[in-house]
C-alpha cells in the first residue's frame, strides 16, 4: 500500500460519502492525493459534496456513483459499474448506515437496517472481492500491497446477538437499538469470513470502529424521544475528523495491511466480542446471507 500521507495512483470508494463520517473521509483521503469515488444515494448530493471538494481538491480525482443500498439489485448493479469503470479498486470503505429505531422493510421485504448496515456491504464485498484481490499492485522492489477491504462498525456489536431463526427481527417486539447491534455483529463476523478466504498478500478485510461520532446523520430517522437523548450526550462524543482518521489509517497506513480479519478503534487493533469471534458463527451466518440473497435477488461471492 502506497504510503499513508501519499495516496497518490490509489483508487479508493466510500459508501454513504455525502455526510458525515463518510464526507470526512473523503475529505482526508482526497487530501493525501487518493482517487475517491463517492457513493450516495442522492445524485445531488453527491454532486454536492463532489463541488465542495473540489474547491480544495483535485476535481479530476473525484468521481461519483449513486445507489440506494437497501435494494439488492441497485447494490449489485452498483458493483458491476465500479468494475467496469474502474481498472482496478484498492480499497472500499463500507461506511454507510443507518438507524432508523422502528421496523421498515426495503423493496426486497428485507428489515431495513439489517439490509442498509450488512447485506450491501456483504453483496458489494463479496463481489468486488475477486477482482480487486487480482489486482493487488506490486512496487518496484517486487513488493505486492493488498487491496482493502474496510467495513465501519461499531461497538453496538458487542451488545449484538444472531438469532438464526429471526435474523430479520420480524418475531416478537422490535427494539431498535437491538436490531442495529445486530446488524454491526453480522458485519464484524461477515468481515473475519471474508479475510479468511482470501490470501492476506492480495486482500485483507478489517473492521473499523470509528467510536460514537457526533455530527454524522446516523440516527436521522429515528423517533424524536431517541434524537433528543442523542442531543444530550453530544458533548462525550468524538467529532467526525477523529472517527474519519481510524477509517482511513485501517484503510490506508502500512501497518493495517499487514494483518486481516482484525478489529481497530483509535488507530489499534482491539479485541471485538467473543460472538464476533467465533469462526463458527462466522461460517453460519456467511451460508445464512448467501441463502437469503440468492432468494432476494441477490449474489455471493463471485466465481
Amino acid at each position: 500500500m502506497i504510503e499513508h500521507d501519499d495516496l497518490a495512483g490509489l483508487t479508493t470508494v466510500v459508501t454513504g460519502a455525502t455526510s458525515g463520517l463518510g464526507a470526512e473521509t473523503c475529505r482526508q483521503l482526497a487530501a493525501r492525493g487518493a482517487t475517491v469515488v463517492l457513493v450516495g444515494r442522492d445524485r445531488a448530493k453527491v454532486d454536492e459534496t463532489i463541488a465542495e471538494l473540489s474547491s480544495a481538491y483535485d476535481p479530476g480525482r473525484l468521481s461519483s456513483a449513486t445507489a440506494d443500498l437497501s435494494s439488492l439489485v441497485q447494490v449489485r448493479n452498483l458493483a458491476e459499474e465500479l468494475r467496469h469503470r474502474f481498472l482496478r479498486i484498492d480499497v472500499l470503505i463500507n461506511n454507510a448506515g443507518i438507524d432508523v429505531g422502528e421496523r421498515r422493510l426495503t423493496s426486497d421485504g428485507i428489515e431495513s437496517t439489517f439490509a442498509v448496515n450488512y447485506l450491501a456491504p456483504f453483496v458489494l464485498g463479496t463481489a468486488l472481492a475477486d477482482a480487486m484481490a487480482r489486482a493487488a499492485t506490486t512496487d518496484a522492489a517486487g513488493f505486492r500491497h493488498p487491496a482493502r477491504i474496510v467495513n465501519v462498525s461499531s461497538s453496538g456489536h458487542r451488545g449484538g446477538h444472531l438469532d438464526f431463526d429471526d435474523l430479520q427481527a420480524s418475531n416478537g417486539k422490535f427494539r431498535g437499538q437491538r436490531v442495529y447491534n445486530n446488524s454491526k455483529l453480522a458485519l464484524t463476523l461477515f468481515s473475519r469470513e471474508l479475510a479468511r478466504r482470501f490470501d492476506p498478500a492480495r486482500l485483507v478485510v478489517n473492521c473499523a470502529d470509528p467510536g460514537f461520532v457526533k455530527g454524522t446523520s446516523l440516527g436521522r430517522d429515528l423517533p424524536f424521544g431517541y434524537q433528543v437523548i442523542g442531543t444530550l450526550l453530544t458533548p462525550f462524543m468524538a467529532d467526525v475528523e477523529k472517527g474519519a482518521k481510524t477509517i482511513v489509517w485501517t484503510a490506508t497506513a502500512a501497518e493495517p495491511g499487514k494483518f486481516t480479519g482484525a478489529y481497530v478503534k483509535a488507530c489499534k487493533v482491539v479485541q471485538p466480542s467473543k460472538d464476533a469471534r467465533n469462526p463458527e458463527l462466522a461460517a453460519r451466518l456467511w451460508d445464512a446471507t448467501e441463502a437469503l440473497v440468492a432468494r432476494r435477488g441477490g449474489a455471493g461471492l463471485d466465481a
